[in-house]
């Protein structure tokens, strides 16, 4: 019998940004998702900064598809540790 190690779940990349963008954007969020180590669907979002619903969303959505596998890159005009992003 041939055992087969199970593959490393793949390491979620982060990228940011520092970009000129309308006042009313927060950022612009792209996640990229993979199945079996391939590219699978891109999926980008343009984030109002609507007061704390917009940082609220912002952190929910980047902390969530970290976890879940998803490279994740941001554009905004913030720094990224304004928006808590440690550099």
């Amino acid at each position: 019998m041939i055992l087969l190690e199970p593959k490393k779940p793949r390491k979620a990349q982060l990228s940011y940004t520092i970009a000129a963008l309308p006042d009313e954007v927060l950022a612009i969020v792209r996640l990229s998702w993979f199945a079996d180590g391939k590219p699978k669907e891109v999926d980008e979002m343009v984030l109002l900064e609507d007061g704390d619903d917009g940082y609220s969303a912002f952190h929910k959505i980047v902390g969530a598809a970290l976890i879940q596998g998803a490279n994740v890159t941001i554009s905004s005009s913030y720094r990224p540790e304004d928006l808590g992003i440690p550099t």
